[in-house]
């Protein structure tokens, strides 16, 4: 949509520690925690990953994928496209101590690459009313004056 909106999705996804990543094994839908870190630069999502998961078999199948992003009062649903890398230069970009603690082999491991999202398109629901407020809307949608409560900003974003 604006450029507003997109500037709004990479701000937002920043400060997000974990998501939800979701991919295709098969019939069934798999999702797992990821700590993500962000590449506005590439208009990427990144996360390092060991090539030898599930995850990496399962968007070799079908390279779909959907992340989850959700802390209190801001939610970010993120649909687009995965590829795994093993070049040395992308997994010296994102490394970091925590990254550290879940790939003990270090970052030369063999089995070390990084989880690449290309994002397509994003919703973005981000709660701006107080708990006061909150309540009136909820009342009101209980009592019938509206259909619903209206207590975020909702926007679609396309990347």
């Amino acid at each position: 949509m604006t450029q507003g909106s997109t500037e709004t999705f990479w701000e937002m996804i920043a400060e997000f520690d974990t998501c939800m990543v979701t991919t295709r094994d098969g019939t069934k839908l798999r999702a797992r925690p990821m700590a993500p870190r962000i590449s506005r630069e590439r208009g990427q999502i990144l996360f390092v990953t060991d090539i030898r998961s599930h995850k990496v078999g399962e968007v070799e199948g079908d390279d779909q994928v959907a992340c989850t992003f959700t802390k209190h009062g801001s939610y970010v649903a993120v649909s687009g496209t995965a590829s795994v890398t093993q070049d040395r230069a992308r997994i010296d970009e994102i490394w970091d101590a925590e990254i550290e603690a879940w790939m003990p082999q270090g970052k030369d491991g063999e089995g070390v690459g990084v989880f690449v999202i290309d994002p397509s398109q994003a919703e973005i629901w981000d709660v701006k009313a107080n708990k006061v407020t909150q309540a009136w809307e909820f009342a009101k949608a209980y009592l019938g004056d509206k259909p619903q409560p209206d207590v975020s900003e909702h926007v679609k974003v396309q990347l």
